[in-house]
């Protein structure tokens, strides 16, 4: 089984269960030996008795003994060993003298099945036991005695042999089978809200898992965890509400500090204070573009990415030249198709393209490369970003320096974008150092209708 692997539940389950059912057995053969097999009783032994009834064989006279396989079955009788045979057609032979408590037996001894006699008054004289076996000439009933056994390993050979055919092989196979069937059904559901579990989402409110699907023990830990996931949801949608609140608050002022700062008499002053209230403005539409992403789904369409590349170019191109950097664009000029929202994936680039402005360290090259398997590359000449850091600077509000003057969102933003687009996103060298972003969105070579992006 598929789920039968050391440390899994039902791995742990059909183990026990196996154990359990060994240990049953093993206490009913024992009770079975205690109660039947004990010192002061005697028995006949089966394979003495199975070669004392092949020792008898049919002729044209009736029932004769072979007496060399009789004396290989009994080599040193005792004087109180008899044994006498019947077939169902009324011939019989009698070896030995008959004990009169078995006269009757005797008499009726073809009409008799296989039976083990067992006696403590007498036991060696009244020990017995009735053996029949086909033959091609009928069926023979042997019955026998005098020659008792009181071997306690022997008694229990004998049950295990009787009953073991019975018993050991229905509990084999459902120790092996039926039991790792049944608890692999019994767990479909775990498996099916483990499965729920892994699907969840951050962004997916109100998801959880399917309480109905597991077995009774284990519903307090899922209900347990759907009121997790509820308060998480809970949180982030308060969360969500401020931030989108304080972007919606920060405009008027902005837009008023916007227009006193243009009355303001031109100088270096007056610029710092554009600067920082255009990083301002940048931070508030980040988050509102936050907000955009997680509660509405974009609109898709066909895109030109090679055109949507130089467009972006164009308009950042001003502020890479006035902060000190050169710059090239190399992008093909035949269309690489996307699908995807324009504005969302315009945002990308421009972030991209900020970052390389606030981190390439002021000199050397802006460089944009678009390749025609959709892949587009943003590198710049600065320090770079350390390979350890290299997964965090995607993280909301993750800086590299903390003095730095990104606001930690734009790198952020541009993988949510990314993903969302079924693209991906990356960062590493740039062959003349440097950072190098890389995205790779899939091309769409031929033109679908538009759909709503998850």
């Amino acid at each position: 089984m598929r789920l039968l692997k050391p440390g899994s539940l039902a791995f742990n389950l059909a183990w026990k269960v196996g154990l359990i059912q060994v240990a049953t057995i093993a206490l009913a053969l024992s009770a079975m030996v205690l109660t039947y097999g004990n010192g002061r009783s005697a028995y006949i032994d089966w394979r003495i008795g199975d070669q004392i009834a092949a020792a008898i064989a049919f002729s044209s006279q009736g029932l004769e003994v072979d007496r060399a396989k009789l004396a290989v079955a009994v080599p040193r009788p005792p004087s109180t060993f008899w044994f006498a045979a019947a077939d169902e057609r009324g011939r019989r032979l009698v070896h030995g003298e008959v004990p009169a408590q078995y006269g009757p037996l005797v008499a009726q001894l073809e009409h008799i099945e296989q039976t083990d006699i067992r006696t403590r008054l007498h036991a060696d004289a009244l020990a017995a036991r009735v053996v029949v076996v086909d033959r091609p000439q009928g069926r023979l009933h042997v019955a026998m005695g005098g020659i008792p056994e009181r071997s306690i390993v022997r008694q229990l050979l004998l049950i295990v042999r009787y009953l073991g055919g019975w018993i050991a092989l229905p509990v084999l196979v459902i120790t092996l089978v039926v039991s790792p069937w049944v608890i692999h059904r019994a767990l479909r559901g775990v498996n099916r809200v483990a499965a729920q579990a892994a699907a969840i989402q951050v962004n997916e409110r109100g998801s959880g898992l399917d309480t109905h699907a597991v077995p009774l023990e284990i519903y307090p830990l899922v209900d347990a965890f759907n009121a997790a996931v509820r308060r998480i949801g809970e949180s982030y949608d308060a969360q969500d509400r401020f931030l989108a609140g304080a972007a919606h608050e920060l405009r008027m002022p902005i837009a008023i500090l916007a227009t006193r700062l243009a009355d303001l008499p031109p100088g270096d002053a007056r610029s710092r204070l554009q600067l920082d209230l255009s990083r301002l403005s940048n931070i508030a539409e980040q988050l509102l573009d936050l907000q955009r992403l997680d509660r509405h789904g974009s609109q898709s369409q066909r895109i030109d990415l090679s055109a949507l590349t130089r467009d972006v170019a164009a308009d950042v191109a001003p502020l890479v030249v006035d902060a000190g950097y050169g710059f090239s664009v190399d992008a093909p000029d035949q269309p690489i198709w996307v699908r995807g929202d324009p504005h969302a994936l315009h945002r990308v680039i421009a972030s991209l393209l900020q970052n390389a402005i606030a981190h390439g360290g002021g000199r050397g090259m802006i460089a944009v490369a678009l390749c025609d398997d959709g892949g587009l590359s943003v590198s710049d000449e600065g320090p770079g970003v350390p390979e350890a850091e290299r997964l965090s600077v995607f993280e909301p509000f993750h800086r590299l320096r903390p003095s730095g003057s990104g606001s930690g969102l734009g790198l952020h933003l541009a993988r949510e974008i990314v993903l969302r687009h079924a693209g991906t996103i990356a960062v590493d060298s740039a062959p003349g150092g440097g950072a190098r972003f890389l995205v790779v969105l899939p091309v769409d070579p031929r033109p679908l209708p538009g759909t709503a992006l998850a």
